[in-house]
């Protein structure tokens, strides 16, 4: 049996390869392929994402991980937090696609007023960007929840098995508090943020990510919430309280451009222009605060043994939300682009 293991697993791989590749030239024959390069969404994404699970995990256990997805073997404690850090390694990837979304939307509308663009040329790629955000976002996603589904089918057959453990108590891994690895990645984090933000042709005051009104709606709503609720409510997650603040600012601003739609007079028009920045505003301070301040908050608290597995309704927020945000943003472009009937 041992000398046809090898076998059997080079085989797979093989198969896996082919089938791969496969897929790859039915893609590249079906037409001519689109341009699915986004250097500056691509890098954000991608280091962001490195940058979240240096924040929320020790490399001690982020080592264990890989091996574990490698194939080592560990216990089912361990198996148990190498799939959560492959999870919410996804998780990250996938809120950082929606971040990116929104930052692509802003550095566009920047850049169209540092150049004076105009027409379809300038319009288009709007668009374009925010959706290679999140294609960026779920592709990276997609790759590491594969590991996580692995590891968790593992320990599945585990405990489903003859003999498995009736009594299995959960490993504790590192200090609750800030280390060095958590600075590395705030840091690493705030230099791609910066990085992203300060593209060529684009000031970093034309960008208008800061909008004080929504700001306060998100940002000083959650922390009402999560003040009424208490420190010691484990179904109010600062994710849950992000992304409710978010998608209510979100509501506000769309309420406001039809308010702004109604007045043909250059006021209505600052008005829908102003619910814009309003809409962009919520859904970059929503994503922001998941990103570093409710998932790693999450984390920690599993890490410690103060909550045995994410709540649901961190789950929803934190894949749900970024959703929400990408259709809030066509919507947006769609009134930028259509004309509005003439008024008779």
């Amino acid at each position: 049996m041992s000398s046809k293991n090898p076998g059997k697993k080079f085989l797979l791989i093989v198969g896996r390869i082919l089938i791969l590749l496969i897929a790859l030239i039915g893609a590249v024959k079906s037409g001519t392929p689109a341009s699915y390069y986004d250097p500056y969404g691509f890098f954000f994404v991608l280091i962001g994402g490195v940058a979240l699970m240096m924040i929320s995990f020790p490399g001690a256990e982020i080592w264990r991980a890989f091996r574990h997805a490698a194939g080592d073997s560990g216990d089912d404690a361990e198996i148990r937090n190498s799939a959560h850090f492959w999870e919410a390694a996804g998780r990250g990837f996938w809120i950082l696609g929606g971040l990116s979304s929104v930052l692509s939307i802003v550095v566009s509308f920047a850049a169209m007023k540092s150049e004076n663009a105009v027409g379809m040329s300038a319009i288009i790629p709007m668009l374009i960007r925010p959706l290679l955000s999140t294609f960026y976002g779920i592709l990276l996603a997609v790759i590491c929840f594969v590991p996580c589904w692995k590891l968790m089918g593992k320990l599945q057959s585990r405990l489903s098995g003859p003999v498995a453990e009736r009594s299995n108590p959960q490993v504790l891994y590192g200090r609750s508090g800030w280390g060095f690895g958590t600075l590395v990645g705030y840091g690493l984090f705030l230099a791609a943020l910066v990085s992203t933000v300060r593209l060529p042709n684009v000031s970093l005051s034309g960008v208008g990510i800061a909008c004080i009104p929504s700001f306060l709606v998100v940002l000083g709503g959650t922390l009402a919430l999560m003040l009424f609720m208490g420190g010691n409510n484990t179904r109010l997650t600062p994710s849950t309280a992000f992304a409710g603040m978010g998608l209510i600012g979100c509501l506000m601003g769309f309420i406001q451009i039809l308010h702004g739609m109604t007045d043909p007079s250059p006021r209505g028009i600052g008005r829908v222009a102003g619910a814009i920045a309003f809409i962009i505003a919520s859904c970059f301070t929503a994503h922001l605060g998941m990103a570093i301040i409710g998932a790693p908050w999450e984390d920690r608290a599993i890490r410690t043994g103060r909550v045995e597995a994410p709540s649901a309704f961190s789950r929803v927020s934190w894949y749900v939300f970024p959703l929400l945000s990408l259709i809030f943003l066509v919507l947006i472009y769609s009134m930028i682009v259509l004309p509005l009937p003439p008024a008779h």
